[in-house]
């Protein structure tokens, strides 16, 4: 399938997904719309929403980002967020990210972020984000990146490295491997009882194929582990383009 001649300027992805969990813990399902509008110079714009049911709670998020061009070497990024329906779901969350192309093909992207994020009953994260992004011409995309968080209340410090390869071109197919391990701070079960100060690992795969010039499927893996609970989930969608 060949790429279409003029590029997309905008792109919407419609996901769903199930969960499966142990520990007697019950399943979960979520719904994913994500919209990205690339703009004049190079800007883009992306908005988000997500309907959730985790943990027994039903509730979700709607989040906007912009991408500014400030230079040839040199971007940004702000998000924001808001969620509802309970402690799974920040209330709140911004992310400011500046990001700096190096090499003489501008082929590697280094990027550091701020976040702060409120939750129910007080709780709060903040925290750094550090990733390096490397555009090889198999092609293949290399990224490297650690997540550093401090959560109230208790000043629990948590880190989370992650690695991940993707694979494909644009109006064909991609495919991506993303794995983790590390440290989380705090995590709601439900509403009556929470894990704190754990470690936890994952392991995920997306797949994105064209089947048209401006259509095509998305399908996902996960695997997640923590000492209490282990949870796999499939999900599978539809993008469209124009």
């Amino acid at each position: 399938m060949a790429q279409d001649a003029v590029p997309a300027r905008a792109t919407f992805d419609l996901v769903r997904t199930r969960s499966t969990l142990s520990a007697g813990l019950p399943d979960g399902e979520a719904n994913y719309l994500r919209g990205t509008w690339a703009l004049a110079g190079g800007d883009v714009l992306r908005a988000e929403l997500l309907d959730e049911r985790k943990f027994g709670d039903h509730g979700g998020i709607a989040g906007l980002s912009y991408t500014a061009v400030l230079s040839p070497d040199w971007y940004g990024t702000g998000t924001v967020v808001g969620g509802v329906g309970g402690p799974n779901w920040a209330n709140n969350r911004v992310d400011l990210q500046l990001s700096r192309k190096w090499l003489p093909n501008r082929q590697l992207v280094t990027s550091a972020a701020y976040y702060h994020a409120a939750f129910d009953n007080r709780r709060s994260d903040a925290g750094a984000r550090l990733s390096a992004v490397l555009y090889l011409d198999a092609p293949v995309v290399l990224e490297a990146g650690v997540i550093l968080n401090v959560s109230q209340p208790g000043s629990i410090h948590s880190h989370m490295p992650y690695a991940s390869a993707t694979l494909g071109r644009e109006g064909v197919q991609y495919f991506s491997l993303r794995a983790s391990r590390g440290t989380e701070a705090y995590q709601a079960l439900g509403s009556q009882a929470q894990l704190v100060n754990f470690s936890s690992r994952s392991l995920g795969a997306i797949w994105k194929l064209w089947l048209g010039p401006r259509w095509g499927l998305n399908a996902q893996a996960e695997y997640y582990e923590n000492p209490t609970y282990h949870r796999s989930t499939l999900g599978a969608g539809l993008f469209v383009q124009w």
